[in-house]
């Protein structure tokens, strides 16, 4: 099973990151679907099925497939335990689960399209902190950070440069990276962090508040 990173990075949050390499006969033998779970398969378009199969293979690594619930909005949950947040890009399948609210995201390494998106989501004070030489790393480290705080937010506030603000922060340190997500009422602070899978970065938020 290809687990390519598994984290714990405090006593109630799990992050794990599977490549979807098997092929779909190879997924469906581990998992065994139930009939529910097969129907919902079934009805799905290819690209589809892959990131479902993912996203299963995902929870039974971190042993919440019996237990998750969704959301009217689609939205997967552990009652009385676990939030959880799920990304997918090009193959690899994100799964966080935590007794904060968290959000995780990943993304596929592409310096011409982080760059030639830049002014869409990076404010000018981001802007100010981002050292030249590294500008590669810290485009995708906050675009990250953003889609993360975005589905904290289930996508209720959706500027990149009105609604999400992340302080400064250096390549070099461990320490938290701080982020707000901010409307017209109040700014709400949150933990996050980043690591680089191979060639994508995943990116994940926490409340600890």
């Amino acid at each position: 099973m290809p687990i390519v990173d598994f984290i714990i990075p405090d006593y109630f949050t799990r992050i794990v990151t599977w490549k979807v390499s098997e092929t779909n006969d190879e997924l469906l033998r581990i998992l065994k679907l139930n009939k529910k779970r097969q129907e919902r398969y079934d009805s799905l378009t290819p690209k589809r099925k892959r990131e479902y199969l993912g996203l299963r293979a995902c929870l039974m690594a971190l042993g919440l497939d019996d237990t998750v619930q969704y959301t009217p909005e689609g939205k997967p949950f552990v009652e009385g335990t676990y939030n959880i947040s799920v990304s997918h890009s090009h193959g690899m399948v994100c799964v966080g689960a935590s007794s904060f609210n968290i959000g995780v995201d990943i993304e596929l390494e592409r310096d011409e399209k982080i760059n030639n998106i830049k002014y869409k989501f990076i404010r000018e004070d981001e802007f100010k902190f981002i050292p030249e030489d590294q500008e590669k790393d810290y485009y995708h480290i906050i675009w990250g950070l953003k889609e993360a705080l975005y589905k904290i937010h289930q996508g209720n506030l959706w500027s990149f440069l009105n609604h999400y603000r992340v302080e400064p922060f250096s390549l070099k340190s461990d320490k938290p990276i701080i982020c707000w997500i901010i409307d017209e009422e109040s700014s709400v602070k949150y933990y996050a962090h980043y690591k680089k899978i191979n060639n994508c970065y995943m990116a994940y938020v926490l409340n600890y508040e």
